[in-house]
């Protein structure tokens, strides 16, 4: 018969057996780990749903000098009471530049009711001026409320791309600049350069005005791409003409191209002086005169440099002034009697 001491210990020992095996202890102290399941619901399976796309509720992308609709935030109403919601979204604005400008439909609070079962978009708008381009975040909170409750949800944020603007420079290639005497032929080529910094490629149209002192001269006129035209300001008459030149109107320029992503375009035009109304060839005064003013890429409040050269005024001030070579301008600068 087994004695009664010996049975106990070996129970114990038992015991102490499984319990080392099944949960890694000691007579100190006790570990054990368990499974926990749970289950993920997605922000589109949400009593008060909301949709995003790769971490964002919506992504605009938007050049410079613009403005556009967007969809900003897609709601649904799943709550289980079968009540209906009312929804606002309040977006924080804080992080944007100026520049930039960004309304959210119910952002000042006025809310969007939404009946069971019931989708809604809510719509944005974006103004852009003269901002940097880059990336900037909107974050939004949505309230909910309805009959009996209500929540704050932290939604996505709204991504706005702002593109980089095409830029536009003019550059003079050939002619001279500065101590021109006056009523003497000058020729001079300027080039028009017009850049496309983003990953689409730009329609673009650019426009310029050449003053009425010069005739352009189209054999010598060419474009890298697209086409362009020259016409007579004003329909031909004088307009802006000034009294010097007569009847003869400045040259507008159109030029439509397109310009790939990534890439440049150019036109170079040439220009020569004209012989004025009054037999004489420009230019007839002296000072500071603009070959053309700056040019513009049309929708985008673009303006390029201008060009300007001088005229010398020793012929006429050497004269005096006095044999009609000089009007009231070259006085200013030479003196009442041109010394």
């Amino acid at each position: 018969m087994v004695d009664v001491k010996t049975a106990f210990f070996f129970v114990a020992l038992v015991l102490g057996v499984l319990l080392v095996v099944g949960s890694s202890g000691n007579f100190r102290g006790y570990n054990s780990t368990r499974e926990v399941a749970f289950t993920v619901v997605p922000h589109d399976r949400e009593y008060v749903s909301f949709m995003c796309d790769g971490g964002y509720a919506a992504v605009i992308t938007v050049g410079p000098n613009s403005e556009q609709d967007f969809n900003a935030l897609t709601v649904t109403n799943y709550l289980l009471e079968d009540k209906n919601v009312d929804i606002a979204l309040y977006p924080d604005y804080s992080n944007l530049p100026g520049g930039l400008s960004v309304s959210i439909e119910t952002d000042a609070g006025i809310p969007v009711t939404l009946a069971p079962g019931e989708e809604y978009t809510f719509l944005g708008h974006v103004i852009t001026g003269n901002v940097d381009p880059g990336e900037y975040l909107i974050p939004v909170e949505m309230y909910a409320t309805w009959e009996g409750g209500g929540a704050s949800i932290s939604t996505c944020p709204i991504k706005l791309i702002v593109e980089g603007a095409p830029k536009i420079e003019k550059i003079l290639l050939s002619g001279n600049t500065s101590d021109i005497p006056m009523k003497t032929y000058q020729k001079w080529t300027f080039q028009i350069v017009i850049t496309n910094p983003t990953d689409e490629d730009l329609n673009l149209t650019v426009t310029d005005t050449i003053p009425a002192e010069f005739n352009v001269s189209l054999p010598e006129t060419i474009a890298s791409a697209g086409n362009y035209r020259f016409w007579p300001a004003n329909d031909g008459g004088c307009g802006h003409c000034g009294g010097h030149h007569g009847t003869r109107p400045a040259t507008k320029m159109e030029w439509n191209v397109t310009v790939p992503a990534g890439w440049s375009e150019h036109i170079n035009v040439t220009v020569f002086t004209r012989v004025n109304s009054g037999g004489q060839q420009e230019f007839t005064t002296c000072g500071h005169h603009q070959l053309n003013e700056g040019a513009k890429i049309k929708d985008y409040g673009i303006v390029s440099n201008s060009l300007w050269v001088s005229v010398a005024c020793n012929e006429c001030c050497d004269k005096g002034g006095h044999d009609g070579c000089c009007d009231g301008s070259c006085q200013a600068q030479c003196g009442e009697h041109g010394g």
